[in-house]
């Protein structure tokens, strides 16, 4: 694999000015240092998986590249790939499982909050049902003991109506009784004051019609 990279190499230009995406090789850590060999100073120490930018490529078989923060230095070219290892990619695959079953888990969570809402919900709405069942019996029977009391209002006023009237007609009734008494008392007050009157008179006149039947006897 590596002669085949150095044939490649080789095969290319001396250098590659073109800006390509680069990942560090399974090597566990390479280093990045300021020039092409081991005599030139670390500037960074790079892991498996690291994402570089590949600026440029020399035949003494480093590349230069630069990191996702900005630091440039030079990489042996056969530590570098072209897409991310396998064992890279199956550590990002377990760690979007990993998040997945995060985001799984806090899903379901919140499901069964929302259930234990929905159902906290239901037992709400049906305690506010049955309140507002009792509200309307209790308003039907005021309603009807309003109506019952408004029909007995009523008949106590027919009947306070009635009881004046009968006593206006009592009243009435005694007040001619009375004149009608009043008026007999009178008739018989007048016939007895008559009749004593004609009784005066009758004695008065029958001495006198006696005294002329003697004077008239005596003429004869």
């Amino acid at each position: 694999m590596n002669h085949l990279l150095l044939t490649l190499l080789l095969l290319s230009p001396l250098t590659s000015s073109a800006e390509t995406t680069r990942y560090v090789s399974d090597q566990l850590e390479i280093t990045m240092r300021d020039g092409q060999g081991v005599k030139y100073g670390v500037k960074s120490v790079l892991i498996s998986g690291d994402r570089l930018d590949l600026i440029e490529v020399d035949s003494s078989g480093y590349s230069k590249v630069r990191t996702m923060e900005g630091v440039e230095g030079w990489v042996l070219t056969r530590y570098l790939m072209n897409a991310p290892s396998v064992r890279n990619l199956v550590a990002d695959s377990d760690q979007k499982v990993a998040n997945l079953e995060l985001k799984l888990a806090e899903t379901k969570e919140e499901l069964q909050n929302l259930s234990i809402k929905v159902t906290t919900s239901d037992s709400e709405n049906m305690t506010l049902k049955e309140t507002s069942q009792r509200l309307k019996k209790e308003l039907d029977s005021l309603k009807m003991t309003a109506s019952g009391s408004i029909a007995l209002n009523n008949e106590n006023i027919q009947l306070k109506e009635q009881i004046q009237q009968n006593a206006h007609r009592t009243q009435k009734l005694i007040l001619e009784n009375t004149a009608i008494k009043n008026s007999d008392g009178q008739s018989w007050f007048l016939i007895g004051v008559a009749v004593l009157l004609g009784g005066i008179i009758l004695g008065l006149i029958l001495p006198r019609l006696r005294f002329r039947r003697k004077n008239s006897w005596g003429n004869i």
